[in-house]
């Protein structure tokens, strides 16, 4: 911390004095005033106050002419809410880094504590996991903390604010349209470059070419520290060493605990380099830059990559002087309204788009283009459900046949099937997404399939199955059996 630098020796001497003599909770305001002036200082003013927040302690507060200093009336080991909260503080740091993921700014606690409730992980025994799996856990609820609900408002009105993240702006909006489109590797891999320029602007373009990265993000996150250190002493210039120790403050001061675990992150996750890297998520500067692996293209990254910009916006809070950036949640107004309508109407287009395309495909037997979001797999699997349930089964029932044994749409082949039995007769009926299918898949429902059915239009259908005796025909020309 940058506190308590080249302050006056007499102003150490009254602690010394009095803190050593265990006479700081009893001495008298007048007592303070007289030895201050013994040692020629002049002392504007002296008064009992109150500083920092969880608890708050109780000090003397002298402004004298060379600075201001406070002298607390009360020992760190005295504060039994200190003692008792360090040992929770602790754990609350470690599962944080055990989820590989920090405490969320701009999220209430209450929505962090029913995300943790709905997932099932138990904050306070979370050592019993092994941490691979507590990251497969947790990482699902990510979507739970970083709410759609909440992204909008902070991206239109708090991020705007910001003088280091505003001119981003452009390509976050786009970026969360991308995503909720269904472009949704691309939307990460647009958010990640961001970091790096917010972390260097915190710092000062004068200053940022001269550091790397790792030091970018300690001096980052120690001008935001020097700041919330100089509210918490109520922007006296000295105090005592000790209550202003990272180990104290991080139990005394959420803001504080909030900035080291994200300091605690940046180093030993996201900026860590790839062989030492080594958690579940795979959101890590260098295997997006240097594209050793597609780990990062994790859907859930996203979320991560939005709840890394506005960290960087709690950051720059306290870190640049004059920052106009809030840390509460604002209400949704009309920008945050008109956005929400374009996210929206992103969702309801991709799932127009997708019913299109994937029409079209079948009609003409065309094969489908996977992109890194989406292989299409989860699409054609719904239409062989849907084509199932509404074809093949009714015209099955409506001439008497039972049918069992039904299967979920396998993705190895792409295919799905089910059986039907009539008095003594049983068959099997498998249907293919398309009739341009590898022989190997037909030979193989051969074995145990009575009739292969496809949906769209015959295409080449003897190239496809040769050497298959079970029944073939598009699913639009097939006839239930009798």
């Amino acid at each position: 911390m940058a506190i308590n630098k080249r302050v006056n020796r007499h102003i150490r001497a009254v602690w010394d004095k009095f803190s050593s003599s265990d006479r700081m909770s009893t001495v008298t305001l007048e007592e303070v005033k007289a030895f201050v002036e013994e040692k020629g200082l002049v002392v504007e003013s002296i008064e009992e106050v109150e500083f920092g927040w969880n608890p708050s302690i109780k000090a003397i507060k002298l402004k004298a002419d060379v600075c201001t200093a406070l002298y607390p009336r009360e020992k760190l080991d005295e504060i039994k809410s200190y003692k008792k909260n360090i040992a929770h503080n602790q754990n609350y740091e470690n599962f944080w880094r055990a989820v590989d993921w920090f405490v969320p700014p701009y999220v209430p606690q209450g929505t962090i504590n029913d995300t943790f409730s709905k997932s099932g992980i138990n904050v306070q025994e979370h050592t019993r996991w092994n941490n691979r799996l507590l990251q497969e856990r947790f990482e699902p609820y990510l979507s739970s903390i970083y709410t759609l609900g909440d992204i909008i408002p902070i991206t239109l009105q708090v991020l705007t604010e910001s003088s280091v993240i505003s001119k981003h702006l452009p390509v976050i909006k786009e970026s969360i349209l991308a995503f909720y489109s269904g472009m949704k590797v691309s939307a990460i891999a647009s958010l990640i470059p961001i970091v790096e320029d917010v972390l260097g602007s915190i710092i000062g373009s004068e200053d940022c070419s001269k550091f790397d990265t790792l030091t970018k993000v300690n001096k980052s996150i120690d001008k935001a520290c020097d700041r919330v250190v100089k509210l918490h002493i109520n922007n006296c210039d000295w105090v005592p060493n000790e209550y202003i120790e990272s180990s104290v403050l991080k139990v005394m001061n959420e803001r504080i605990f909030i900035l080291e675990t994200i300091r605690s992150w940046l180093l030993n996750s996201f900026y860590v380099k790839t062989e030492n890297y080594d958690n579940h998520s795979g959101f890590n500067r260098h295997f997006f830059a240097h594209a050793k692996s597609d780990i990062w293209q994790n859907t859930h990254n996203f979320f991560r990559a939005i709840g890394l910009i506005q960290a960087l916006a709690f950051i720059e809070c306290f870190a640049v002087e004059g920052s106009k950036v809030r840390i509460s949640i604002p209400r949704s107004d009309a920008r945050t309204e008109s956005f929400r309508l374009e996210v929206f109407a992103c969702l309801n287009f991709q799932l127009l788009k997708k019913d299109i395309i994937n029409q079209l495909q079948i009609d003409n037997n065309l094969p489908f283009n996977p992109i890194a979001s989406d292989d299409g797999w989860l699409m054609r699997a719904a239409k062989l459900s849907d084509c199932m349930n509404s074809e093949i089964i009714p015209r099955l029932r409506d001439n008497g046949w039972q049918c069992h044994s039904f299967i979920d749409p396998v993705q190895d082949g792409e295919y799905i099937s089910v059986e039907a039995t009539r008095g003594s007769k049983n068959k099997k009926i498998a249907l293919l997404y398309s009739c341009a299918t590898s022989n190997s898949v037909y030979k193989e429902l051969d074995k145990s399939c009575d009739i292969i059915l496809y949906q769209g239009s015959y295409y080449k259908q003897d190239s496809y199955a040769y050497g298959v005796n079970a029944e073939i025909s598009p699913l639009s020309a097939w006839l239930a059996p009798n």
